[in-house]
């Protein structure tokens, strides 16, 4: 379960230019189940995930994932964290040119020191999942967009996440691939797993795999239903 309490998040406190991104939210996410955030450019859905991923730290207020404190971890603390809780897929895919996709899926669990050739299989049965298999030793600059996409999910997986957070996984995708995308978070989110993601498109959080939608504006929490 994540917990937060009075979360706040200002860019540039202080100065001419501060922007509050999020205001004081208060929110429970309990393990399982697809949640989206929802709202315009601007709403705060992306900083929050960033929050709640710990690739940020709030301006005030607490954030916690099974009663643990995150929000004030010292961050070599924090970054075990990240690497054993939560799996990314970020909406410009953040994938590595030059590499394969193998070698891009691998990435992150090369701090974990896991036995090479287990890694490789490991690797290698997320593609076969994804549909990739024959794209392993393709470099990523060479795929289409969803293949890009599937990549990083699999990618997002290699550490066998509890918690998978993906900002705008569908921006760049046409409806078919937004629909097999969606399908594939919504199997993870069958297994037990969290999957929260950022979205502005009706075709994610009206989609029947979603479990709850959460909507954002100007930083506040507006709306939040169960589906």
């Amino acid at each position: 379960m994540i917990e937060l309490t009075e979360v706040r998040k200002v860019f540039n406190q202080g100065q001419p230019n501060e922007c509050p991104a999020v205001r004081s939210i208060s929110l429970t996410l309990a393990r399982g189940g697809l949640t989206v955030f929802k709202g315009p450019s601007g709403s705060g859905k992306t900083t929050l995930l960033t929050l709640v991923g710990g690739l940020a730290r709030p301006t005030s207020g607490r954030i916690t994932l099974e009663g643990r404190l995150l929000s004030n971890l010292p961050e070599r603390f924090l970054t075990e964290v990240r690497r054993h809780t939560f799996g990314f897929v970020f909406q410009q895919f953040n994938l590595i040119h030059g590499l394969s996709v193998l070698e891009n899926v691998m990435l992150p669990a090369y701090p974990l020191g896991r036995q090479h050739r287990a890694l490789v299989n490991a690797a290698r049965e997320l593609l076969d999942r994804f549909g990739l298999g024959a794209k392993a030793a393709s470099r990523v600059e060479w795929l289409s967009g969803g293949e890009a996409q599937r990549t990083a999910l699999a990618r997002a997986l290699i550490n066998d996440p509890a918690v998978i957070i993906a900002d705008e996984p569908t921006a760049n995708l046409d409806s078919a691939l937004s629909r097999d995308v969606l399908t594939l978070l919504g199997e993870l989110a069958a297994q037990n797993r969290t999957v929260l993601m950022s979205s502005h498109d009706p075709r994610v959080f009206e989609s029947v795999r979603v479990n709850r939608v959460i909507e954002l504006h100007d930083g506040r929490i507006v709306e939040d239903r169960s589906c």
